[in-house]
């Protein structure tokens, strides 16, 4: 008994009487693979096995494939698991699969060829650090590209900056007044804001172990001795993404808007002076509201 499709367009299949044809014995070929590398492959027919050899970081092992029609079934194993495309490419072709002995179920193409996409499976742990690939098909195919993608863990910690010291600065530059706000770092308590003026105030927030550290020069409108002075861990600060919130602490009943300045204070001693630009925030919203803002920060000096 075999298996047949009822003409090449049709999604159902028969069983025949007909024995089903022998499947023959394809060349297998091993090869190896390292990250970022791209494998191109045209007119094969077998299996491929390739090893990917990769370094200790966590994070996805994605394998992108795209190429022509002729179906293809692409495996990604990695510590036990595995994942599979089933057989990809156009559905004109299914009639020789199936003849070649693949089971129908295994067949995922399509009225326009679906060789292209990817796979992906965690790698949670340092070890192992090897995943294999295998790519395979009985017809002689046309072509493949296949990319190998490993996991690259991004620092947990802060750029860092010897000679500098992160800085957030608040400057009421309009002169009417805002709300009051607790200011969160990542969670963190870091400070209080006071804008319940109407005139030049605002708030530094220093990520410093210095108790004394002061900015003596800086880039925004407000004079210092209008501005308060906050002191938080440098440890708070994480490399990437960063939330900064602003908590509503008191409604002033005058609408809010400002500007947050980062700024990298270059230090000498106690002394922060000539920043440099890591990002800009903006806040807006009616009084009594509360703000949760982010920045990146991957870099000590970014805009320099």
């Amino acid at each position: 008994m075999g298996i047949k499709r009822i003409h090449a367009r049709s999604p159902y299949y028969i069983t025949s009487k007909d024995a089903p044809v022998p499947s023959p014995v394809l060349p297998i070929e091993y090869l190896g693979a390292e990250c970022g590398d791209i494998a191109i492959s045209d007119g094969f027919i077998g299996k491929k096995i390739y090893t990917l050899v990769m370094t200790g970081d966590t994070g996805d092992i994605v394998i992108d494939y795209s190429g022509g029609n002729i179906p293809v079934k692409i495996s990604l194993a990695y510590d036990g698991a595995l994942v599979s495309t089933g057989y990809v490419g156009l559905d004109a072709y299914d009639y020789k699969l199936i003849e070649a002995g693949i089971d129908p179920s295994d067949i995922n193409t399509g009225s326009t060829s679906t060789k292209s996409g990817s796979l992906t499976l965690p790698k949670s742990t340092t070890n192992p650090l090897t995943a294999t690939i295998t790519v395979q098909s009985p017809l002689v195919n046309d072509t493949l590209s296949l990319g190998f993608n490993c996991p690259e863990e991004a620092p947990s910690t802060a750029p860092v900056c010897p000679d500098r010291s992160l800085v957030f600065q608040v400057c009421n530059e309009n002169s009417l007044k805002d709300d009051n706000f607790d200011i969160y770092l990542n969670n963190n308590y870091i400070g209080y804001l006071d804008l319940s003026q109407n005139a030049q105030v605002g708030g530094i927030f220093i990520a410093t172990t210095n108790e004394n550290a002061n900015v003596v020069s800086g880039d925004f409108a407000c004079p210092l001795g209008l501005m308060g002075t906050y002191r938080f861990d440098p440890s708070f600060l994480v490399y990437g993404t960063n939330i900064l919130e602003m908590r509503n602490a008191q409604n002033n009943g005058n609408n809010n808007y400002g500007t947050i300045g980062i700024r990298n204070y270059l230090v000498n001693g106690s002394f922060l002076s000539s920043p440099c630009v890591v990002g800009n925030l903006e806040y807006s919203g009616p009084s009594g509201a509360s703000f949760t803002l982010s920045f990146e920060y991957t870099a000590c000096c970014p805009e320099d």
